[in-house]
């Protein structure tokens, strides 16, 4: 064991790559889950335990090799060369001893999280002290200056390992994601049942297309998947509103991956999607602005990254579905901060279940009759009375949106459920509350794969 760590150098543990966008390397969904799932759980993952301690022994290897040979070949003065032996005697100690013992440690596990391994390496060095008869100075200071990056193993579709720096984990999986998306997208067929494109018809591209299929000019005919509409010119503001109940804590695919562990993912693809959409447009001002907004008991606006990253990393699936109060957080994000631009705003839900938590107070179209309270009265469902309200307040401040002239609202409603799902009462209740507003979407929970790029063709037009 002692050898693994005393030989290891920068050499045989190069920096993680950091190109994960290229095609060279693809990832699958359900493993770009699992690394997350991972990143979110420090316990997860004995790989990355062990990448912790793998690169403190690199830095450790590298510093030792310096300093013996700056004293074998300077000329340096008593204090200087002091010090120096201290650092020497603290590295040589460090990859004898502390680091072989600490992975050894790793790989029983019992050193289970980084704040672990970082406790029992603070001992090691106390012991250290007590061994060479003296508290060695730079002990203490050595331990703050050692990098610690936890590494992550990741696999691609054809079985090739590499391995991440937890630190860039987001910025890997987000930008495999956000690639894949822009090429599903650029794509997509257009079909009457999948994909409503919105938009001006591109009487050009879209007979050029029709004699690309058939070959022949001019075309016999144009067909749906000849359709071609124009690029979406006009800025907006996507609001992602992320269902984080606690039914969302059900496991639909192996190795433990749930709803939530799809719905982040989805949101983290999406997320780097329309940055790098923004970037290929090359405008003055981004073209999309994208925001998340975590149905929890507080509902809030997530707009940057560090929000985002802290969103990632701390989601829990607990508590009731307060989709009400995410719609009155987004609609209150942009009246108070687009009031003065005239932006599109695309309000994109994902849920698996009702909304059941009423909002205590005004919401936009109040005065609104939807129809919904009489279609309750005469319907026989069996949604509970809280729920009815919800559903009440939701299609009433649809409405008013839908009727709002300033700007353009839209609405994208997906619901995770299979396809039985269409016979419920539940159903019916959904289509009559987005009744004269949108359709709702049925996307099954262990095609959540699929998700992002559901949500683009359902809000967005070909970016051709």
């Amino acid at each position: 064991m002692s050898d693994k760590i005393h030989w290891l150098t920068r050499a045989h543990y190069p920096d993680p790559l950091v190109d994960y966008s290229s095609t060279d390397f693809i990832i699958e969904f359900q493993e770009a889950a699992a690394v997350l799932q991972q990143w979110r759980n420090p316990h997860l993952g004995r790989s990355s335990r062990e990448g912790t301690i793998m690169s403190m022994a690199s830095t450790a290897r590298a510093a030792y090799d310096m300093i013996q040979q700056k004293l074998l070949t300077t000329s340096l003065d008593a204090d200087e060369e002091k010090e120096l032996i201290e650092k020497v005697k603290v590295y040589k100690f460090m990859l004898d001893r502390t680091l072989p013992e600490a992975l050894k440690l790793v790989n029983l596990d019992q050193l289970l999280t980084q704040e672990d391994i970082e406790e029992f390496i603070r001992k090691h060095l106390e012991l250290m002290g007590e061994e060479y008869g003296q508290q060695l100075s730079v002990a203490e200071a050595m331990m703050n200056q050692l990098e610690s990056i936890t590494d992550i193993e990741i696999t691609d579709e054809f079985g090739r390992k590499r391995r991440i720096s937890r630190n860039d984990v987001l910025d890997v999986i987000g930008s495999v994601l956000g690639n894949m998306l822009v090429r599903q997208v650029s794509m997509w067929p257009v079909d009457d049942i999948i994909s409503r494109p919105r938009g001006r018809l591109h009487l050009k591209k879209t007979y050029r297309s029709a004699i690309m299929r058939e070959g022949r000019v001019p075309p016999v005919n144009i067909r749906t998947e000849d359709i071609k509409v124009v690029d979406k010119d006009r800025l907006s503001l996507i609001y992602f509103i992320v269902d984080l109940s606690q039914s969302m804590s059900k496991i639909v695919f192996k190795d433990g991956l749930t709803r939530l562990d799809g719905a982040l993912l989805t949101s983290l693809g999406l997320y780097y999607y329309f940055k790098l959409v923004n970037r290929r447009k090359r405008r003055e001002f981004d073209s999309f602005n994208m925001h998340i907004i975590p149905v929890t008991k507080s509902p809030y606006v997530i707009s940057d990254d560090a929000k985002f990253e802290d969103f990632l990393l701390g989601a829990e699936a607990k508590g009731k579905t307060r989709l009400v109060h995410a719609t009155y957080a987004a609609i209150r994000h942009v009246h108070e901060h687009y009031q003065n631009v005239n932006y599109d705003v695309q309000l994109v839900y994902l849920t698996d279940g009702r909304p059941n938590v009423p909002f205590e107070g005004p919401l936009p179209g109040s005065n609104i009759d939807s129809g919904m309270e009489s279609y309750f009265r005469t319907a026989n469902t069996k949604t509970p009375k809280e729920a009815q309200r919800c559903m009440v307040q939701l299609s009433k401040t649809f409405n008013y949106l839908n009727r709002v002239r300033d700007r353009n609202w839209n609405i994208s409603y997906f619901l995770m459920a299979g396809q039985r799902f269409k016979s419920s009462t539940l159903w019916e209740d959904t289509k009559h509350m987005l009744a004269g507003v949108t359709n709702p979407v049925l996307i099954d929970p262990t095609e959540v794969d699929s998700l992002g790029r559901r949500i683009i063709q359902e809000t967005m037009v070909s970016e051709d």
